[in-house]
């Protein structure tokens, strides 16, 4: 008996090997914010977006954040679960301005869950005035990615479509 439980062994231990890569490719691997200006504001700009705790706890499944005035100012959307969106410009250290609010409809809701699991992976590197930040809720994790907002890929776009993007936004690209 002593065998075959060294036989059953060895194949735990080898099929948890093979199981490594699978757990290492899920892992949320964040952009790397390195190329742009890390001034005071960007990292407190990107400080709101990366949240994790703060997303979770207030219950948002989505949030992105733009630039298209090169950092002077970032644009900041976020939905919660229940489909409620909120959006502003945020003058760092100084004031949040333009605030509006909304509520969703089911089918929004819907069609919003759709397009955030149809979102690529991308992680472009764009100038700080075309950047697009956007993160969501995917199973326990709070994933982020980038995107470059002259080449907004289509689920980006129908994000935009059921939130509703700003004025300022639609100016840059």
């Amino acid at each position: 008996m002593s065998g075959c439980f060294a036989v059953r062994f060895i194949a735990a231990i080898l099929l948890m090997l093979a199981l490594e890569p699978a757990r290492a490719a899920d892992k949320v691997v964040p952009p790397d914010f390195s190329g742009y200006p890390q001034t005071e504001s960007f990292r407190a700009y990107l400080s709101f977006q990366t949240n994790v705790a703060w997303h979770l706890q207030s219950t948002n499944i989505l949030a992105i954040s733009t630039f298209p005035d090169g950092g002077r100012y970032a644009l900041e959307y976020w939905v919660t679960e229940s489909g409620q969106e909120y959006d502003l410009r945020n003058v760092y250290d100084w004031a949040f301005q333009n605030q509006h609010s909304k509520q969703l409809s089911e089918a929004e809701i819907k069609s919003l869950h759709a397009a955030i699991q149809d979102l690529p992976t991308g992680n472009a590197s764009p100038p700080l005035e075309r950047l697009v930040i956007v993160s969501f809720c995917e199973g326990t994790h709070w994933v982020t990615r980038i995107y470059d907002s002259g080449t907004l890929p289509k689920p980006v776009r129908r994000i935009y479509d059921i939130i509703g993007e700003r004025e300022e936004s639609r100016r840059v690209q």
